[in-house]
């Protein structure tokens, strides 16, 4: 099979495209050879604001996802957590490759020592990226200081190292995926709780296009239904784009969804369970918008 393949141009987006390309090949038996299409999106090119700053949402999606539109890709490869809720019209998720590890994880500069984020000391520094991890690292150490971050996994870890920081927040799984062996702590996901669809690369395409239905039975099911439950409970919240909520789902006999409200000195833990995925994403959503300070 040929395949034109849209993707940023980070190196983390070309080793999720050769990794969701290897598991189709794999899937279908035969072999694909592809051609990268790279893709400079309105995240990458505005690098001096916090990402919840920037207006107009869709910040590393709507480029990529232009080029299968357009016609000068066949598919797009995305983290699935940068997708928005609806993707614009013609175009589905058509396949996800095994998921990685969903975990964020704790990275210390070089030199200092790998710690849970209650015992790191007070008034060290951490960097985080978004207002969910901010509050999730507040909620859990009040004598910490936050400082926002861009930029790919080795720029935090080069900003990290130069100084900017002590620790660094980040997803277990882009760490995996670069093979970036440095001491770290994973963080248990029931209290630090994840956002909907980390760890999971996405093949999207156009919904009535020729590989759709090959791509689609391609497609790895836990993986699959782990991303239905998300999706369903992002897309009751409204998107949330730039809200400080986490959720993730897991296969235990059902799926048992995992979900997280922050704000600065509170936040709103819970856990659902349904033999649905869709079903299990919409009661936790339900549960988070009960909150009164939702």
């Amino acid at each position: 099979m040929e395949l034109r393949v849209a993707a940023r141009g980070s190196l983390l987006s070309i080793i999720q495209v050769r990794e969701a390309m290897s598991y189709i090949a794999h899937r279908l038996g035969e072999q694909i050879n592809y051609k990268l299409v790279k893709v400079k999106t309105k995240g990458d090119i505005i690098k001096d604001k916090p990402l919840h700053e920037i207006r107009g949402g869709s910040l590393f999606e709507k480029e990529v996802d232009k080029a299968v539109l357009e016609g000068r890709a066949d598919i797009a490869v995305h983290s699935m957590k940068d997708l928005p809720s609806k993707l614009p019209n013609g175009l589905e998720i058509l396949a996800v490759a095994p998921r990685g590890t969903p975990n964020e994880s704790l990275v210390p500069a070089r030199g200092k020592e790998p710690l849970s984020l209650e015992r790191v000391p007070r008034g060290s520094r951490i960097a985080a990226g978004s207002p969910r991890r901010k509050f999730m690292v507040k909620n859990s150490n009040t004598s910490v200081e936050v400082t926002w971050i861009r930029g790919n996994i080795d720029t935090r870890l080069r900003k990290l190292d130069d100084g900017m920081a002590d620790y660094l927040v980040v997803a277990e799984a882009a760490l995996e995926r670069l093979k970036i062996e440095r001491a770290r702590v994973v963080l248990p996901l029931e209290k630090y709780v994840p956002a909907p669809g980390q760890g999971i690369v996405a093949i999207v395409g156009l919904r009535d296009s020729s590989i759709a239905r090959k791509l689609r039975a391609a497609s790895h099911t836990p993986t699959r239904i782990m991303a239905e439950a998300e999706r369903a409970f992002l897309s009751a919240l409204g998107g949330v784009c730039g809200k400080p909520v986490g959720g993730v789902a897991g296969l235990d006999d059902g799926v048992e969804f995992i979900a997280a409200l922050y704000l600065e000195g509170r936040s709103l833990h819970v856990k659902v369970k349904a033999r649905d995925p869709v079903e299990a994403g919409l009661e936790a959503a339900e549960a988070v918008k009960s909150a009164p300070w939702w």
